[in-house]
């Protein structure tokens, strides 16, 4: 799909007993009853939580039973009810897009499932986490994980169950851009399922296959395979395949130009999405109709997608949420080697017969310890010191911003105000051009207060976003092209940078296009051994003599200022047009 958005990943998470994650409202209605009217045991009470959290068909209220049954499970100190109930709560959590909460109960689930010696369960947790990782877009660490779980099912002879981490495998090939690898995985799970004859396995491959041929752009496979695939899932309940599904089709029919079947697909799977809570799949796919929208021209559909995409992008995507995941990861290692350090340690205790020659070593190695721990403690509290101070300049330094930010835009209105109470247009003018000014630093700030403690600035981004917001803003109807590095700069060079071509922009907008019928803009910025080459090109009545003389003008003196500023120099060209070509050090 498109390049900025989040590659949508459609993964089966139920790779343990029964084909499809279980949403059936009359199974699930018929536990809810069961519980009600008997007294069980509290462990037949954990089991039967978990039952009903796994064919709940409502995320939130499957979760709750799942973390019932985790209560009950502590409270009679049944590990193998705990590691269950926390393996469903993983699947669940993810779903919901709440990884860093699905890790958690993975990696425990997994820590308790080696404990207990279960390989059978621990392949089925490890595809969970390569679920995990997937949606988090780690696909390396997501191919470790299901290789993994292929080889033990495959040795365990559980052909199911293989078939289905093969699908969840060429699936992570593919948006791995391993695309021939995707392919080859999923035709071979096709031959195996003529075996296996399972709907359901023919459904899910199909789908993704579908989505390995869109990403080759052999369109009409893609198509034919995807609904064959949704054909399949809609029967078997699968909504949140299906919806991925769907938007895929979507995607691919907005290539080809059919842009009525395009938007019946993509609103029909934003529906599907919404209705059950899908966080990731809301925000990619209102991501993507933000776009289509723009596209069609129709900005108050855009706009509104747009703020659905940003709710859910804000709570997907954060520092905190990143640094939990990784704090996961790495605690479930040292865990998993302390465990076996322990055992080492036990196996050896046993060997070892202590006598008098080793004492000293063992006095030296205790006082060394010591004096190591004490070390240990200082470096600790020395870094949670340095942590702490971290963190407040981040907030003071993203605070900074913000404030800025706002005052910068307060000025902007204020300019705004004004220039409407002018009646002169010379006059107005300058204060619309003086405002435009302030609207370039006020994106700077804007984009660092987004990035936190970062002083640099995605060249890409902010460039496109200033010029769409200047043709915004004189409402014109012009769509610019763009041919622009995707470098990080420092702020110190990007305000320059925006300024410059703030003025370049607003003059050909105001000045260029007078009785033009098919106004065209070009934009590149293209980075080299020396710095940075940056290109303006209209198609409009051009830069001749008598503006190149003007150089009282406010704009070609800060232009030329700016320029210098930048240890760069500028060539005007008026060839059927004006085309500025910039050179800048950065």
């Amino acid at each position: 799909m498109y390049s900025k958005l989040k590659v949508l990943f459609c993964l089966i998470f139920c790779l343990l007993c029964q084909l499809g994650y279980g949403q059936d409202r009359k199974k699930s209605d018929s536990l809810l009853d069961l519980l009600k009217a008997k007294n069980f045991t509290k462990k037949e009470r954990a089991n039967l939580l978990e039952s009903i959290s796994f064919y709940h068909p409502k995320l939130d209220s499957a979760l709750y039973f799942a973390q019932e049954s985790l209560k009950v499970s502590k409270e009679i100190d049944s590990r193998l009810l705990e590691a269950q109930a926390l393996e469903s709560i993983g699947m669940l959590e993810q779903r919901l897009g709440n990884y860093s909460n699905a890790l958690s109960a993975a990696f425990e689930a997994l820590t308790i499932y080696e404990e207990l010696n279960l390989i059978d369960n621990q392949a089925a947790v490890q595809a969970q986490i390569a679920t995990v990782y997937a949606a988090l877009q780690e696909y390396q660490s997501s191919i470790t994980y299901l290789k993994k779980t292929a080889s033990i099912y495959k040795d365990l002879d559980e052909k199911i169950k293989y078939a289905l981490t093969l699908i969840n495998l060429g699936e992570s090939y593919r948006v791995a851009g391993m695309l021939d690898l995707a392919e080859t995985t999923l035709l071979d799970v096709l031959e195996l399922n003529k075996v296996l004859d399972i709907e359901a396995i023919s459904g899910y491959t199909s789908g993704n296959l579908g989505m390995v041929y869109a990403s080759k752009n052999e369109f009409e496979k893609a198509k034919n395979a995807l609904k064959k695939a949704i054909n399949i899932l809609k029967i078997l309940q699968d909504d949140y395949c299906v919806s991925i599904y769907l938007a895929e089709l979507g995607d691919i029919y907005k290539k080809e130009g059919n842009h009525d079947l395009a938007e019946k697909y993509l609103l029909e799977a934003f529906k599907i999405a919404k209705k059950i809570g899908l966080k990731e799949q809301i925000q990619d796919f209102s991501k993507t109709l933000v776009l289509f929208n723009q596209e069609k021209q129709d900005y108050k559909e855009a706009f509104k997608y747009q703020n659905i995409y940003q709710t859910y992008h804000d709570s997907l995507v954060n520092k905190e949420n990143i640094k939990k995941v990784e704090q996961l990861k790495a605690g479930y290692i040292i865990n998993k080697r302390e465990l076996e350090i322990e055992r080492i340690n036990e196996i050896s205790a046993t060997r070892k017969n202590i006598v008098i020659g080793l004492s000293v070593v063992i006095v030296l190695f205790i006082v060394l310890s010591y004096l190591l721990y004490r070390l240990y403690n200082r470096i600790r509290i020395v870094n949670a010191d340095l942590s702490k101070k971290e963190k407040e300049k981040a907030f003071l330094l993203k605070e900074l911003n913000h404030r800025v930010k706002n005052n910068l835009q307060m000025v902007s209105s204020l300019l705004n105000l004004q220039s409407r109470s002018l009646s002169e247009n010379s006059d107005k003018e300058i204060i619309v051009s003086g405002k435009n000014r302030v609207e370039a630093l006020s994106l700077v700030h804007s984009k660092l207060y987004q990035e936190g403690l970062e002083t640099k600035i995605n060249l890409k981004e902010y460039v496109e976003e200033l010029v769409l917001n200047l043709i915004y803003g004189f409402g014109v109807e012009l769509n610019p092209k763009f041919n622009i590095d995707p470098i990080n700069i420092d702020v110190n060079k990007a305000i320059p940078i925006a300024l410059i071509l703030n003025e370049i922009v607003t003059n050909a907008i105001k000045h260029a296009y007078k009785d033009n019928p098919n106004p065209k803009l070009e934009i590149s910025a293209l980075s080299n051994e020396k710095g940075l080459h940056v290109e303006v090109s209209d198609n409009g009545k051009g830069f001749g003599p008598t503006e190149r003389q003007k150089k009282n003008s406010l704009g070609l003196q800060l232009i030329n200022s700016l320029i210098d500023q930048l240890d760069g120099s500028v060539n005007i060209e008026s060839n059927e047009g004006t085309q500025w070509k910039i050179n800048l050090v950065i």
